[in-house]
């Protein structure tokens, strides 16, 4: 019994790893499109401009730190490597004081974090620099040069 709970848990955890990639992968997507509507467009505060690419790249961010969370977790929690190792060796004593060791697929999801976090930043700066230079633009005119009123 406690052998098929540990199946059912474990089952579970890679599903729902999975799962969280495959939306992750979607709002990633998604963020894309709003990304390349705006470089060809100039839409106004609505969803389609910033906040979209904001909500989309935020969703990505979250659901690849949860699947990095969970994944180790499920490994973990659920002996996944012992019973792997286990699967391909007869003597699975030499394999219990091993440690776990994750591939290259598992780090570049932390580089897609940092690279959703560094185009937050960019449009960030790049929305906050267009309001102050249009906030200037819109200066009243008692802090206009006096001989350009008198012009």
């Amino acid at each position: 019994v406690a052998d098929a709970l540990s199946s059912s848990s474990s089952r579970s955890f890679i599903i729902a790893t999975i799962v969280l990639l495959v939306l992750a992968l979607l709002s990633s997507l998604l963020s894309s499109g709003f990304t390349c509507t705006n470089a060809v467009s100039n839409p106004y505060q609505t969803f389609l401009g910033p906040l979209g690419v904001y909500t989309w790249n935020c969703t990505c961010g979250v659901l690849i730190l949860t699947a990095m969370i969970l994944f180790p977790v499920s490994v973990e929690g659920n002996s996944l490597s012992e019973e792997l190792a286990q699967g391909c060796s007869s003597s699975l004593q030499a394999h219990l004081g091993s440690r776990h060791s994750y591939g290259y697929s598992y780090w570049i999801m932390l580089l897609i974090l940092f690279l959703n976090i560094a185009s937050l930043t960019i449009i960030y700066f790049y929305d906050h620099a267009r309001y102050s230079k249009k906030k200037e633009q819109e200066r009243p005119i008692e802090n206009a040069p006096k001989d350009v009123i008198l012009f």
